[in-house]
């Protein structure tokens, strides 16, 4: 009898903590990095933009990207993977044949972990972007620091600086550019999670005069385990140096991890 009731008692436990165990992961307390051997389809990392539609004054889906990042967990602390800026490209409108624009970038990415915890997590992040594919090629490289601060169970920030400093073509466009983007998101639930973010932007040699600063507002929903969708409103240029509000995309968000 008293193994029958410990037998009770085990399978009970495992039936309270099994769907506990399977709960996705909330956006906010999920690594950067992937687990040894898998496999993820995402965005940029802090925010995941996988579909991007420009949504702009007089030229609405003109174009379509789909600026699509494949990563790899070569071990639990490194992560290898291709990358896009824009990456395809539909109805995008260029009149000269020689630049060939339905898919004109693509790069080499990596991230390292440096450290981390529940509260926090720092990450370098490095890699080789091919700006421009044709006519001319454009090689440069960047590296930045990737990283999330909890304030609270309920409250994250997300920052993702990064230079990129152009090897070849300098003198006909592939100039070095800085980028300082954060992002504020809100856990509520496990589920769901909406964000703010900015950033400054702009190329280093006559930064003054061409910068930008982004206004960004969307939200995630967890679905399963390494799986999140949602939508996004973007300014490109809302404060920056000539900006306006006519400038604007409407994104999808997308993380699928396997």
């Amino acid at each position: 009898m008293n193994k029958l009731k410990l037998a009770t008692l085990a399978l009970l436990c495992a039936a309270f903590s099994a769907p506990r165990a399977a709960h996705a992961q909330q956006w906010t307390r999920q690594s950067f990095l992937l687990p040894k051997g898998d496999f993820e389809l995402t965005g940029s990392l802090a925010r995941p933009d996988l579909v991007r539609m420009n949504m702009s004054k007089n030229d609405a889906f003109e174009p379509v990207e789909f600026p699509v990042n494949f990563f790899w967990g070569v071990t639990n602390h490194v992560m290898l993977g291709i990358t896009h800026e824009h990456g395809l490209k539909l109805n995008s409108g260029v009149p000269d044949p020689k630049f060939k624009d339905t898919y004109d970038d693509v790069g080499f990415g990596s991230v390292f972990f440096l450290g981390g915890g529940r509260n926090f997590e720092v990450d370098l992040r490095a890699g080789v972007p091919f700006h421009r594919l044709s006519p001319d090629l454009f090689v440069g490289v960047q590296a930045g620091i990737l990283g999330r601060v909890n304030f609270s169970e309920k409250v994250a920030m997300y920052f993702d600086p990064s230079l990129y400093v152009g090897a070849n073509h300098r003198d006909i466009g592939n100039r070095d550019e800085l980028h300082l983007p954060i992002w504020i998101y809100f856990q509520p639930t496990r589920i769901i999670a909406p964000f703010v973010g900015t950033s400054l932007d702009g190329h280093l040699k006559g930064f003054g005069d061409d910068f930008m600063i982004p206004l960004e507002g969307g939200v995630l929903f967890t679905v399963a385990r390494g799986i999140h969708i949602g939508g996004m409103l973007r300014f490109p240029n809302a404060l920056g140096k000539n900006n306006t509000a006519d400038s604007r995309q409407l994104t999808f968000l997308g993380q699928f991890r396997f």
